[in-house]
């Protein structure tokens, strides 16, 4: 391709490969459903649409070798396995959204650059690959989400991890930093460190199970009251017929429209792979996952500003662990920009800074207090 500038040729190929990444992580997704789900109808069709999007991926690979031949286009062997663990995090719906989502972005921002390409025919061919692609995707959210791009949101446990590491960095190195500003013992700052841990993860995990146990509950009672129905279809006909008779509608008139309520409602669940398979659902992240994933977060980040105690003299493990403890806040911090799509820079500095300022506070209050 000699057509166009090395700049626009760089740029194109840079999309195109964030373009191809995505959909070898969609293909990974849709295949690792297909082998859980359990009714053979729906695992064939995840099956045909992970092939379908392995297919469109080696498209995008061709596209990538027309725009640069010599560009030698590597497996990326840990793909697979940052796929699972995503899965795992954020929940399939979750992951999904966020993938599709960025892919969305990645085909408009290659719609803009194909735009401004100085050569027509290029540009026309690069614009038409792009309407094709825009087409693939919308299929793609309703097919597999089931929903609208402005309807897709949420994060899945994304949320009670980065709390749950958050936490426990913060509030365990506001521990240590306060204990360290009376005791000069190594061993009683690790003590405490510890029991603090310990008890913070108990702490977390079931604070995180409870309210989302809570928060189902009570929308499951604010769905009964506003008359969402559950129960078998015969039961929800049964109970719209007594609400509509109620209302004052005679017996005839309620089963007429119950029926046709119904009917709408059985429509409208089998609209969807999304709806078929449970990725339109609330149930994805049941209380036990969200107290396990804030707790264990809790333990593990815990861990950095304790550790130094148990090796190093009291100084120096206090400047270990705060140095530790700065940088894997800012890490923390950067890494949700990966599922935000925001500044990974900013990000990382503002969960770096609140955390630094809590040590900080904790550490200045505890030092004015006069050694027993």
């Amino acid at each position: 391709m000699n057509d166009i500038t090395k700049s626009e040729k760089n740029a194109l190929f840079r999309i195109a490969d964030e373009i191809f990444k995505f959909k070898c992580m969609v293909s990974i997704a849709l295949e690792s459903l297909a082998s859980r789900e359990t009714n053979a109808g729906t695992s064939n069709l995840l099956s045909e649409l992970s092939l379908n999007e392995t297919e469109d991926a080696n498209e995008w690979k061709r596209q990538l070798a027309y725009l640069d031949e010599d560009h030698e286009i590597k497996p990326d062997s840990l793909l697979r396995t940052r796929v699972r663990i995503m899965m795992f995090i954020l929940g399939p719906r979750g992951f999904l959204e966020w993938v599709l989502i960025a892919e969305d972005e990645s085909v408009e921002l290659m719609a803009i650059l194909a735009g401004n390409i100085q050569n027509r025919e290029t540009s026309d061919y690069m614009t038409r690959i792009v309407s094709d692609e825009r087409l693939h995707l919308n299929r793609m959210k309703n097919e597999v989400l089931g929903m609208e791009s402005w309807e897709m949101g949420g994060g899945g446990g994304i949320r009670d991890v980065i709390f749950g590491a958050n936490d426990g960095l913060v509030s365990i190195l506001a521990l240590v930093a306060g204990v360290y500003g009376v005791v000069t013992e190594s061993s009683l700052i690790l003590i405490s460190g510890i029991a603090g841990a310990i008890a913070g993860t108990i702490s977390m995990g079931s604070g995180a199970y409870l309210s989302t146990k809570s928060e189902m509950e009570v929308t499951q009672r604010e769905n009964e009251r506003k008359g969402i129905l559950t129960g078998t279809p015969e039961q929800k006909k049964t109970s719209l017929i007594q609400i509509y008779q109620t209302q004052g509608f005679s017996q005839n008139e309620a089963q007429a429209i119950a029926e046709r309520v119904m009917n709408n409602i059985e429509i409208e669940s089998q609209r969807t792979i999304g709806e078929v398979t449970g990725l339109t659902t609330e149930t994805d992240w049941p209380p036990s996952k969200a107290g396990g994933l804030t707790g264990l977060s809790f333990l593990v980040f815990s861990i950095v500003p304790i550790l130094p105690f148990a090796f190093l003299d009291v100084t120096s493990a206090a400047i270990t662990a705060m140095i530790a403890s700065i940088a894997t806040l800012f890490a923390i911090g950067a890494s949700k920009a990966i599922f935000t799509r925001s500044s990974w820079i900013r990000s990382g500095l503002e969960n770096m800074l609140i955390g630094t300022l809590a040590a900080s506070a904790t550490y200045l209050i505890t030092s004015l207090i006069p050694a027993i």
